[in-house]
């Protein structure tokens, strides 16, 4: 006999856009939240529409607020800082999630040290606390003893 399954399309659902982006912003039911990741690391459609979608949503914000010639010229004075931050790269997709030390902000970004380096212009969710933000790599510098100098670039909502 046949396998019957083969010859029926079952239809794959597919995360809606809404929590797609609850989820980038750290807003997704915590319930929900593991089943979100898992489909994400299966279906390459939902991963496409959360790097597509939403990436260049956000790509597109920082490149309209960037000033032509400012990319080695701070526009903004940097302080001090210490803590902690969980950083995820959401552009290329990775589940992974890693500890940073933030060791200055400014009114529009963080300078974060990363045992991992992360590309210029890749789009990352950090958390501090309960806070989720979505910011752009600038730069990231070769490692040093501390890691990785990382530059990131924060995404205002406005």
């Amino acid at each position: 006999m046949p396998d019957v399954r083969s010859a029926v399309h079952i239809p794959e659902v597919h995360i809606p856009e809404e929590d797609l982006e609850l989820y980038v912003r750290g807003r997704l039911d915590s319930e929900r939240t593991p089943p979100v990741e898992q489909h994400l690391l299966e279906c390459n459609i939902c991963q496409e529409c959360l790097v597509v979608c939403l990436g260049q949503q956000v790509a597109v914000r920082l490149v309209q607020r960037t000033k032509p010639g400012s990319a080695q010229k701070r526009s903004e004075p940097r302080f001090s800082a210490e803590g902690e931050a969980i950083v995820q790269a959401l552009h290329p997709l990775s589940m992974e999630r890693h500890k940073v030390r933030v060791v200055n902000v400014s009114k529009n970004g963080f300078g974060i040290l990363s045992p991992k380096s992360i590309l210029p212009g890749t789009i990352v969710q950090i958390r501090i606390k309960d806070t989720v933000e979505l910011g752009n790599v600038r730069y990231c510098s070769a490692p040093g003893e501390d890691g990785f100098k990382i530059g990131l670039r924060m995404h205002d909502e406005g």
